[in-house]
């Protein structure tokens, strides 16, 4: 098993991303700007999933950010963190309040406190 430090991850030009490397989607495959997260490997590649704040396994570990769409077993970028635009925050309480992973939809984000409340990100914007 690989250990992978921030060192490792390739610079990636362009808005709002900089850190990311190469998985494999796992099932059920993933969207861009999916929450994902470790699950095994396949042949070489990290194997990635949706993450899920209410199941087992899938709502801890090493996370990432799809950088765009993969059907299972398609490899694919995950970014290590990711600016995304155009969203509604008036969930949040404020700039600087968290984004959480969402407990409805594995995968998804919501600015809105949830009751299993994983932390994924930051309002950097807000909507009211």
């Amino acid at each position: 098993m690989a250990y992978i430090k921030g060192r490792y991850l390739n610079p990636e030009r362009g808005e709002g991303y900089h850190g990311s490397f190469l998985g494999v989607a796992g099932a059920g495959g993933v969207s861009e700007n999916d929450i994902v997260v470790a699950m095994g490997y396949s042949g070489d590649q990290v194997k990635f999933v949706k993450a899920d704040a209410d199941a087992t396994g899938k709502q801890s570990g090493v996370m990432g950010v799809a950088k765009h769409d993969a059907a299972v077993g398609e490899t694919f970028v995950v970014l290590s963190h990711k600016l995304i635009k155009n969203v509604d925050t008036s969930g949040s309480t404020a700039v600087g309040y968290p984004v959480y992973l969402d407990d409805a939809a594995a995968g998804g984000w919501i600015a809105a406190e949830q009751p299993n409340a994983i932390v994924v990100g930051s309002v950097l914007a807000y909507h009211a």
